[in-house]
């Protein structure tokens, strides 16, 4: 009977922990959602000047940020001092959430502004070699051209190919096998001959150790 009662107790706690861990985009959600929640509250309006817009943005970004930064593998390692990235993932959800209420705290003039500095931003970084994932590595294949195959939370299926040397490479051995990841990868496109077409595929540029 005692052992019975351990098993239930262990699934239990098992069955708690996998219902607490929650994939990257889940939690930028959930900070999306609360940060437009907290800025509605904070009724703040076109008229306003753009340093308490953004004291007040980055004061609802915080409380979020720190109720849920530990459900998440990827942003239980974050800081304070990746709060720029932080929030140009949680802006990008808000846009999609509460487009309305939130493009209505900002003037034309400073949606402009905004604008052009991503923008900027842009031009900095082109290469399309920003996209990341959270991963479990599933196997590693050495074709023509080597791949990696990994599954997500959602135990969706995803391949990587490998056409140069990267970030992190020397990760990619059988022992991390079954392991978490974080994978930066661009999306590129190549001719296939039995579709006779161009098929987009993700192209790994870094990994890392979660």
């Amino acid at each position: 009977m005692k052992k019975i009662t351990f098993i239930l107790i262990a699934l239990l706690v098992v069955t708690s922990l996998n219902a607490q861990k929650k994939s990257k985009q889940e939690v930028i959600d959930l900070m999306a959602e609360d940060t437009c929640e907290c800025i509605a509250k904070k009724k703040l309006s076109a008229s306003d000047s753009m340093e308490e817009k953004e004291i007040a943005l980055g004061l609802c970004l915080l409380s979020s940020f720190n109720e849920h930064k530990s459900k998440s593998n990827y942003y239980k390692k974050k800081t304070l001092d990746d709060m720029e990235e932080i929030g140009e993932d949680v802006g990008f959800a808000m846009a999609s959430m509460c487009a309305d209420d939130f493009l209505s705290i900002f003037s034309s003039e400073e949606l402009v502004d905004m604008a052009y500095d991503d923008d900027e931003d842009g031009s900095e970084s082109s290469g399309g070699s920003g996209l990341t994932i959270e991963v479990e590595l599933v196997a590693m294949n050495n074709d023509a051209i080597s791949y990696i195959e990994a599954k997500d939370d959602y135990d969706k299926n995803h391949i990587f190919l490998i056409t140069q040397e990267f970030e992190g490479y020397d990760l990619l051995k059988k022992s991390n096998f079954g392991n978490s990841f974080l994978i930066t990868f661009k999306e590129v496109e190549f001719f296939d001959l039995s579709e006779k077409q161009y098929i987009t595929k993700k192209v790994i540029t870094k990994i890392e150790a979660i």
